[in-house]
């Protein structure tokens, strides 16, 4: 039986597209990475509380924010409805390698704890990520339940243990005293 706790959600499965079993994906990672790595790739399901492997047959790009997903399996817009709204599931070991970072989207951060990289002060739980400006920016609730809106970058980040769901941040001087 598989662990949950080797797994990390990566999205959830929308609407059907076409008629060929395609789903359409909001993803918090970016699996093209893996796609070309590994032509074997599977994502995995919960069924009754279960991880249930499906074997990627198609990936490609809808829009900057969705995907289009479809499994081996999956041959029909039927057989595809029935997977609609499900949540995606990725083996945390595609995520703990080297170029986890290139497969990584700042949006997956959502939901992380939040420490200064330097001092490891706890700064809050990260709500939010939003990447309609050019500077992306991140929105965390302190524990006192203020919130915090701070620059997100991949340079800005020293550590992620994902298993924990915390990052370690190097918050430029000056930002925590506004």
């Amino acid at each position: 039986m598989l662990d949950k706790a080797d797994f990390e959600p990566i999205g959830r499965l929308g609407r059907t597209h076409g008629i060929g079993g395609e789903l359409s994906a909001k993803l918090s990672v970016d699996l093209s990475v893996l796609w070309e790595e590994d032509e074997r790739l599977f994502l995995f399901l919960e069924e009754q509380e279960l991880l249930i492997p499906y074997r990627v047959r198609s990936l490609r790009a809808k829009t900057d924010e969705l995907d289009l997903i479809a499994f081996v399996d999956v041959m029909t817009k039927e057989a595809a409805e029935a997977l609609v709204g499900r949540e995606l599931w990725l083996e945390r070991a595609y995520l703990d390698h080297d170029e986890a970072e290139a497969v990584l989207g700042l949006e997956h951060y959502v939901g992380f704890e939040l420490y200064e990289a330097d001092s490891g002060q706890y700064l809050g739980r990260i709500t939010d990520v939003d990447d309609s400006t050019l500077n992306v920016l991140m929105r965390v609730e302190t524990p006192l339940g203020d919130e915090l809106v701070l620059p997100i970058a991949e340079e800005l980040i020293s550590e992620v243990k994902l298993a924990e769901h915390q990052l370690y941040l190097q918050v430029p001087q000056g930002l925590l005293d506004l």
